[in-house]
Parts: structure tokens; C-alpha cells; sequence
């Protein structure tokens, strides 16, 4: 490889991403192998986002990429298209290998190559992207309303009711031998 960065689109058209494209289709068979993989990947991210700019970037990329695929493989978010679901499998699966164009075990040099793979394959979807935002957001907070909604109260049910129907609203008893 020269002394230029790398390519995203030149990582894409790669066998190594070849071969990733029909594992990919193999593991969006088994939905649990897709959990899998995204907490791999998670993991990965975690322990590489302090290395920099470039890092955190790739960081905000992989979480949108894992939550659409995630939502994507649950049922919840429908219509993306399978070559864009397979795709952000494979771009999950070299993310996740450390032997790749650029092995891994590099210091920040070695997360170049998925870096730029991610942020061509989310530009390269951006359409898509801004759909499953939008989506995305609704459904948080329809799941948030679910939730509340769902939450059992403790209240006293009774709660602005008249306490005492055999007395009438304007008959207040007061204990006047109380001391204050």
C-alpha cells in the first residue's frame, strides 16, 4: 500500500470486502449472530474511541450503523434495502477484524482503513440514513411513552375524591384540643 490514506471505496471493491459481503448475507440469517457481531463491534469501539478526531467520528458512525441494523434485523424499522442492510453488515465485520488492509494492532494508523471504509459506506447511504434518524427518533419516544405509560402508580386511587360521602364538602371537623 502506498503512503496515501485510504479509500473507502477502494476498501469496498477489495476481495477481503468481497468475501465480507456474502458472510454478511450468511450472518442476516441468524438474527443472535447479528446481536453478536454489534457488541463486538461495540466493544471494539469502546476500547479504540479515545485513540483521537478520527475515532470519535468512526464512533458516532458505528452506533447509527449498528442501531439501524439492529432495529432493522428486529422487525421494528422496515423498508431499508437489503443491499444497504448487507452492506453495513460487512463494514461491521471489518471493523471487527484485526487483520484487515491495515492490521489493527498499529497504533492509530491501524483503524485508518475502517475509519474510512465506515464513513464511505455512510455517506454512500446517507439518503437511507436520514430516513432511519428521523424514524429513529420517533421511535424512541413512542418507546419512552410505552414505557411511562406502563409504569404502575402508587397513588392513592381515591385522590381528589371526597374522603367521607356521608359528610357534606362544607362540614369540616377540626380537633380543636390539639396544641400546636
Amino acid at each position: 500500500m502506498d503512503n496515501q490514506a485510504p479509500d473507502g471505496k477502494n476498501i469496498s471493491q477489495s476481495s477481503i470486502f468481497k468475501t465480507l459481503l456474502a458472510k454478511a448475507e450468511r450472518y442476516l440469517k441468524h438474527p443472535a449472530e447479528v446481536t453478536k457481531l454489534l457488541n463486538e463491534a461495540f466493544k471494539k469501539a469502546t476500547a479504540k474511541k479515545s485513540v483521537g478526531t478520527l475515532a470519535a467520528e468512526a464512533w458516532e458512525n458505528l452506533q447509527i450503523l449498528s442501531r439501524m441494523i439492529k432495529a432493522a434485523v428486529a422487525g421494528d424499522y422496515k423498508g431499508i434495502p437489503t443491499t444497504t442492510l448487507v452492506g453495513g453488515v460487512a463494514v461491521i465485520l471489518y471493523f471487527i477484524m484485526p487483520i484487515d488492509l491495515i492490521p489493527d494492532f498499529i497504533p492509530v494508523i491501524g483503524l485508518l482503513d475502517d475509519a474510512s471504509l465506515l464513513a464511505w459506506f455512510m455517506t454512500s447511504i446517507k439518503t437511507e440514513l436520514d430516513r432511519f434518524k428521523d424514524w429513529d427518533i420517533l421511535f424512541q419516544e413512542q418507546q419512552r411513552q410505552a414505557a411511562h405509560n406502563s409504569t404502575s402508580h402508587n397513588a392513592d386511587p381515591s385522590f381528589g375524591t371526597p374522603k367521607y360521602s356521608d359528610r357534606s364538602g362544607d362540614n369540616v371537623e377540626v380537633d380543636r384540643h390539639t396544641e400546636l
